[in-house]
């Protein structure tokens, strides 16, 4: 298979790294050739085959949350703020239908995100991130042969920051598969919505455009509500399942860790999604 990149290099040095980040214990990631991982492999794929998302509790430990909560406060600042609108699939929008039609509708989004180009590269997150037994789990999980991350150096791993009143408007990802990690809940809202998989990426019929339309205008509203506690792994098809993160409430951000990965080598956003989320194009 081909994945990842160089899977043997450092791989002991990774090991004793994750074990400060992971709970190896309960999700014994870096050891594929026992039960225990052959037995979480099999659930964690299960689950996500039928539901198009999994969910790993207690996946981070504690103390690399604190540690990642730390070094978003040390980042502040640096962030960008996106009040903006987007339409469902986060690109350009189609000629072929009209302004208003649910295929090119705007919808308002504020979210802060903080750009892998600020995130430490020693810290919690980014040493999840680039740890090959990690990389290889999620593409044994996907299913999948070929599996990278990404190459973008602004959203291949990334930190979602919701402050009070900010809210993510309905959308699909650019990214066929995302993971995502809760660093900490907000008080109140802030709650992550989602369909079961409804879209077959560049095979978008009148059908959908009804469904999508229907969640949209709170018509038909097909979505669940998944509830997330900090240091819970999540592994998602965001691109063919539409949700959402309602209005957050009360004092506290909302942050969650944002970790993409595609099939190709090479993989980036769009730089309009670029723009959107960072406030700047990098090639």
């Amino acid at each position: 298979p081909s994945t990842c990149g160089a899977p043997n290099v450092q791989k002991m040095d990774q090991t004793n790294r994750l074990s400060s980040v992971l709970n190896l214990k309960r999700y014994p990631v870096n050891d594929a050739n026992t039960q225990e991982f052959r037995t979480l492999l099999k659930k964690t794929r299960e689950t996500y085959e039928k539901d198009g998302i999994v969910t790993l509790p207690g996946f981070i430990l504690q103390e690399a949350i604190e540690k990642t909560i730390a070094e978003v406060e040390r980042a502040k600042g640096s962030e960008w703020f996106t009040k903006s609108t987007h339409n469902v699939f986060l690109d350009a929008g189609d000629d072929a239908f009209s302004e208003d039609h649910i295929r090119n509708r705007e919808l308002a989004t504020t979210v802060a995100s903080l750009a892998y180009d600020r995130l430490d590269i020693n810290g919690p997150l980014l040493t999840l991130y680039h740890s090959d037994s990690f990389c290889v789990f999620l593409a044994q999980v996907l299913g999948l042969e070929h599996f990278y991350r990404l190459a973008d150096p602004l959203g291949a791993a990334s930190i979602n920051i919701f402050p009070p009143g900010t809210a993510h408007n309905w959308h699909f990802d650019e990214s066929v598969f995302s993971v995502t990690i809760m660093i900490q809940k907000p008080e109140s809202g802030g709650l992550f919505r989602r369909t079961n998989p409804i879209r077959e990426k560049g095979n978008e019929t009148d059908e959908l455009y009804e469904v999508i339309e229907n969640i949209v205008d709170k018509k038909e509203d097909i979505a669940s509500t998944l509830h997330f506690e900090p240091g819970t792994l999540s592994i998602f098809s965001g691109s063919r399942c539409l949700h959402e993160v309602t209005e957050v409430q009360g004092d506290k951000d909302r942050l969650v860790a944002v970790f993409c990965f595609a099939t190709k080598k090479g993989v980036r956003n769009s730089a309009k999604v670029q723009e959107l989320f960072w406030g700047r194009v990098v090639d």
